[in-house]
């Protein structure tokens, strides 16, 4: 059973394991199906790296669950927020602590307030859109 008190990629990860059991897949047979390199599957399994928006989406197909069952992120009030993350990363506006060396050496609380920093970033640009409409 998932806490809600456990870090996101626990969660993800706990997710992936539970489907993937439910399935009786292998990771190798759940990397085949859902086109996402082992290797990758084995880092989100891991808590290693924090899932993308389109891998959330592959997993959610393969299983026939919607995406907040896989990243408990996802949902109405959050799916804009993730993209939106995912877009300022590419445009490099912000940066994905977690494939920084030593991210993982932080604690819960020093992760918890990058995560309120890039939030904050997040609605800064939402805020700059949308005084352009």
């Amino acid at each position: 059973m998932v806490d809600r008190d456990m870090p996101l990629k626990k969660k993800i990860s706990y997710n992936i394991e539970k489907y993937r059991k439910q399935h009786g897949w292998t990771q190798k047979e759940l990397a085949v199906k859902s086109g996402i390199p082992k290797s990758t599957l084995s880092d989100y399994i891991n808590n290693k790296t924090l899932i993308n928006p389109g891998n959330v989406e592959k997993l959610a197909t393969v299983f026939n669950v919607s995406k907040s069952d896989i990243d408990p992120w996802f949902g109405n009030k959050n799916e804009n927020k993730y993209d939106m993350v995912h877009e300022l990363e590419q445009k490099g506006i912000i940066i994905n602590f977690a494939d920084y060396e030593g991210f993982e050496k932080l604690s819960d609380e020093e992760k918890i307030e990058f995560q309120k920093k890039i939030e904050e970033a997040v609605q800064f640009e939402l805020f700059k859109r949308n005084q352009g409409k």
